[in-house]
């Protein structure tokens, strides 16, 4: 099981310590796991009077207000996610005869809770695997096992439980609105019950706004929260997404990030993700697996950062020469000295305290513009 630490007691602090619109997104998904709708009617009640008057301190008190509530119908506070097996991917292939490019032998497994971030560089395989598992493409050798409880996975069933989102957004016509409902609809919740639904995913994806807007009037990022939406109407097992970041500035990648993780750990409607981007650190600080592929081929598949760490690797972009970076960590065992792109990358050896490091830097006073430690990031693998 995965434990789920306490979430209402994350909205609490969220709010007291004033950041109000994570408090809020959390809360949303206290509210949806308890499926209770007369409680979503007081929730879009409190956020219609919010967006009103923007008094932070009343929706604090309200939102507080009704988090006790909830807290007296449930012991969400106490939940936990059934982590169990729902894909299992063994030796999974696929050539294509023209192109030659191959996918070659790849196994692994996805938990509902759990996320797997594919990264790599453009042409190197991340849409083909997703299309292997939708069973738009038929792999050459391997198998895939579908854990959607279930004895027969057929076609019809396989749609209904796996979403897959691509890059590109397919149009819609009518407003956002008008077709969040009728996927509901399709879904069998009709009536005032389907009204509020829809709107909860809205509030909760940050749809507000636009929620009676068409295509032409929402930007590539809100419709791929759209797509988002209307895939968490129909209560998905897996979902796959294809670069979904791709039209999103920063803030708005980290924050889908952060949603889909809350989401995904849902104690009352856990799935499991797997994602590709080659934005990289951002999908790694969500994943529970991080699987990197290079001209189809698995070149990296770290869960969890259980990787044994053979050399500490940091990367810098400072003013300061190759000299000055020479002598500022030659009291160190340092191993190697990169540039690259603009940046340098420096080996250490695996025993070297982080503490040592930044110790040298203030030492000798380098001036940084920014220092990461990659050394379990698969960035070390796109550079020269």
């Amino acid at each position: 099981m995965l434990n789920i630490n306490n979430p209402m007691k994350q909205v609490a602090d969220f709010f007291n310590n004033g950041d109000i619109h994570l408090g809020n997104r959390r809360l949303i998904d206290c509210l949806l796991d308890l499926q209770n709708v007369s409680y979503y009617k007081e929730y879009l009640e409190l956020i219609e009077r919010y967006e009103t008057h923007k008094d932070d301190t009343l929706f604090t008190k309200e939102a507080l207000e009704l988090l006790e509530k909830i807290k007296l119908s449930t012991p969400l506070n106490q939940a936990e996610v059934s982590s169990s097996l729902i894909l299992d991917v063994k030796d999974l292939s696929k050539q294509y005869k023209v192109s030659a490019f191959k996918i070659s032998p790849l196994s692994f497994q996805l938990h509902k809770g759990e996320i797997i971030g594919l990264v790599g560089e453009n042409g190197n395989g991340k849409t083909t695997l997703l299309r292997l598992l939708t069973g738009d493409l038929k792999p050459d050798t391997g198998t895939i096992d579908y854990q959607l409880n279930s004895d027969k996975i057929d076609p019809y069933l396989l749609r209904s439980k796996l979403v897959y989102i691509p890059q590109r957004v397919p149009r819609w016509y009518g407003t956002l609105m008008d077709n969040l409902q009728l996927t509901l609809t399709h879904h069998g919740i009709t009536g005032h019950d389907n009204l509020l639904w829809v709107e909860m995913i809205i509030a909760r994806l940050g749809l507000r706004p636009y929620k009676n807007l068409g295509w032409n009037r929402i930007s590539s990022g809100y419709r791929t929260r759209f797509e988002l939406a209307k895939s968490l109407l129909r209560k998905p097992q897996i979902m796959l997404l294809d670069e979904p970041l791709s039209n999103l500035d920063i803030i708005s990648q980290q924050t889908i990030l952060q949603d889909l993780k809350f989401l995904s750990e849902s104690s009352a409607q856990p799935f499991g993700l797997i994602l590709s981007s080659q934005q990289l650190y951002e999908v790694e600080k969500v994943s529970n697996m991080v699987i990197f592929l290079k001209r189809g081929e698995a070149k990296y598949q770290l869960k969890n950062n259980t990787e044994e760490v053979q050399q500490l690797v940091y990367e810098i972009e400072t003013e300061a020469s190759r000299e000055e970076i020479n002598k500022a960590f030659g009291e160190l065992n340092l191993l190697e000295i990169n540039y690259n792109g603009g940046v340098y990358v420096i080996h250490f050896d695996p025993n070297t305290p982080n503490s040592d490091i930044y110790s040298c830097i203030g030492k000798h006073d380098l001036k940084l513009n920014y220092i990461r430690n990659i050394t379990h990031s698969s960035r070390r693998f796109f550079i020269n």
